[in-house]
């Protein structure tokens, strides 16, 4: 009777099976990669989103309490309409009658310090506009700690999102609502809050965001 006879079976890997390995861990490493990556824009858009949230809730309340008279934060406060800083320049002497005929000599020019200082004062915006309230707010209050979390850096009140602008992503929005004349096809019109628009009246407001993709997500709907 005839014996067959048994190769032995080889069990080690082949070079293509390496390959194979190779080709499944690295398909794997770049999944977890651009899944690590996702995850972390994700939580910029999420921080965003909070920081759209915490400025909302803070102009909610202060639009409920902001026409007290106690109301803390006085450059948020209403009731009192915008002053213009008004700059006094000092009136040059008039000539004496024995100087008619003495050549005039020129006036000495203003420090650069004074002159500094009032090119300043100048360019700050006037108590009761929403200029002056948005920079207390941003410098003196928790608020000055709000970080963009795509950028690191504080971030920017914009007139609105556009998603072909990736340098807009992690901005904030706000926006006045003014209503229309009964009658109109809109109801509303909705333009950016500036800096020199005056904050005395109620004012009914918007606050978004721009997410990874500089499209707008609506926070809040409130009166300030």
């Amino acid at each position: 009777m005839e014996q067959i006879q048994q190769h032995p079976v080889k069990t080690s890997p082949t070079f293509a099976d390496w390959i194979f390995i190779a080709l499944v861990i690295s398909a794997v490493y770049v999944v977890a990669l651009l899944g690590h990556d996702a995850y972390k824009e994700g939580m910029k858009t999420e921080i965003t989103k909070k920081n759209g949230e915490e400025f909302a809730a803070w102009m909610t309340e202060a639009g409920a309490n902001r026409f007290n008279a106690d109301f803390q934060h006085a450059a948020c406060a209403g009731g009192k309409p915008p002053v213009a800083a008004k700059a006094e320049t000092p009136a040059a002497p008039a000539p004496a009658a024995d100087d008619a005929d003495k050549p005039v000599a020129e006036a000495p020019a203003a420090p650069a310090a004074e002159t500094a200082a009032a090119a300043a004062a100048a360019a700050a915006p006037a108590p009761g506009t929403w200029g002056a309230c948005l920079n207390y707010l941003m410098t003196q209050t928790a608020f000055k700690d709000m970080v963009n979390p795509f950028f690191d850096e504080p971030p920017q009140f914009i007139a609105a999102c556009v998603p072909t602008d990736t340098s807009m992503t992690g901005m904030l929005v706000v926006e006045k609502m003014v209503p229309t004349p009964p009658g109109s096809a809109v109801p509303m019109v909705n333009s950016q809050l500036v800096d020199t628009d005056p904050i005395d009246q109620k004012l009914q407001l918007r606050v978004s965001v721009c997410d990874k993709g500089s499209y707008a997500i609506k926070i809040a709907e409130f009166e300030f």
